[in-house]
């Protein structure tokens, strides 16, 4: 069944939100330079605008779709050439024509998203009329075909990226005594960091405990974020029978094949509490940034053990700890610890001035990310703070 005209608009416009810069102009740049053109775009036609997304000569942004000749290529399945715009009335009292920068030819190729309607176009504009030849047709042709695949990967990244953020937690855990939150800033749409938190009954028959993770697979984009969905799962699955320590050796031999198929490593922290004794064991599989932190000072949560998928044989045993009641337990990824020096004086000294009692710890973690992120952090940046109630 044909999908209607307005679901290309939709994605065209869902796709114009989320363009990563410059995602798409080396494609741009080309078309400039194979045909000699002052200006050559990439324009997504939403339901009444049209989205400036990469471009040479021309300023990015947005304008409205009737101004544009963009919006009429999207009408149709093959390159749409005008010789002179001057002498189209179509397109004769568009601002691009009767003013600046005064265009005069224009050639576009229509682009497809992956609902299979046309979402925008590539074109290429001059100021002088001029024709092209059967080749440049065909290599016009084949760089739109190329911004199609471009355009593919980025919805499939969207998508990765709203199925990760949807599979980390949102709601509180069904634990009394304990405030724990979490967030991702991936580097790209998606990306290898993840947390969790969740409620197990502790093997012992001691009762309930908060079960808190932090993890992290080498690498960013779709094929770590896939990793990371299944680290987080299994150790879901082996967490509910064994104490932590067991639970990580076991998601290792689960997950091995996987980690050296792909080439790939996972750092990972999982502390497990008792909120009512702050009673705290944990598991620090080649991560290192865990601390518990007060005005008092701090201390690491760290053991030298190796990540999983590493080729070498190790062991993950337990450590314990207490999380005393004006202390808070931070877990961050290595991205928010890159624009801090590799220092965990500068870290603390950081820590400090956000252990405001009165703060919550979802107000920490957004300062911890933002932090990072306006700093220029290069990698995905994770934060997850608790603290007993």
């Amino acid at each position: 069944m044909a999908m209607p005209a307005s679901t290309g608009r939709q994605e065209a416009e869902a796709l114009a939100r989320n363009v990563p810069e410059e995602r798409y102009d080396r494609v741009v740049r080309l078309a400039q330079a194979i045909f000699g053109a002052p200006i050559a775009a990439l324009n997504l036609i939403g339901n009444d605008s049209q989205f400036t997304v990469a471009s040479i000569g021309y300023p990015k942004g947005e304008m409205p779709a009737e101004d544009s000749v963009c919006h009429m290529t999207v009408q149709h399945q093959e390159i749409l050439e005008v010789r002179d715009l001057r002498e189209d009335e179509r397109f004769a009292s568009i601002p691009a024509v009767t003013g600046p920068p005064r265009v005069r030819f224009y050639a576009g190729v229509p682009v497809r998203g992956q609902s299979g309607q046309n979402v925008g176009a590539l074109c290429i504009l001059d100021l002088v009329p001029r024709t092209l030849g059967r080749q440049q047709r065909e290599m016009l042709a084949d760089l739109g075909a190329l911004l199609e695949r471009e355009l593919a990967v980025q919805e499939e990244m969207d998508l990765a990226g709203q199925v990760q953020q949807l599979m980390l937690p949102t709601s509180a855990p069904d634990i009394a005594g304990v405030e724990v939150a979490g967030r991702v800033q991936p580097a790209r749409e998606a990306g290898g960091d993840y947390f969790d938190w969740f409620v197990v009954d502790d093997p012992s028959g001691t009762g309930r405990r908060l079960q808190m993770v932090l993890g992290d697979v080498m690498g960013k984009g779709l094929a770590a974020s896939l990793i990371a969905s299944e680290v987080r799962a299994v150790l879901r699955g082996h967490s509910r029978y064994s104490d932590v320590g067991a639970a990580v050796a076991q998601t290792s031999t689960t997950t091995r094949h996987d980690l050296e198929a792909n080439n790939r490593f996972s750092t990972l922290w999982v502390g497990r509490l008792d909120p009512a004794t702050g009673a705290l064991d944990y598991v620090d599989a080649g991560h290192g940034l865990a601390v518990i932190a007060s005005q008092r000072g701090y201390r690491r949560l760290y053991q030298e053990y190796l990540p999983l998928g590493m080729p070498i044989e190790d062991s993950w045993d337990k450590a314990s700890d207490v999380l005393g009641r004006d202390e808070l337990l931070v877990v961050v990824s290595d991205g928010v610890f890159d624009v801090l020096d590799d220092s965990f004086d500068k870290a603390y000294a950081k820590l400090q001035e956000i252990l405001d009692p009165e703060l919550s710890c979802r107000q920490i973690v957004d300062r911890i990310v933002d932090y990072a992120v306006s700093h220029a952090a290069t990698d995905d940046v994770t934060a997850l703070a608790v603290r007993r109630t």
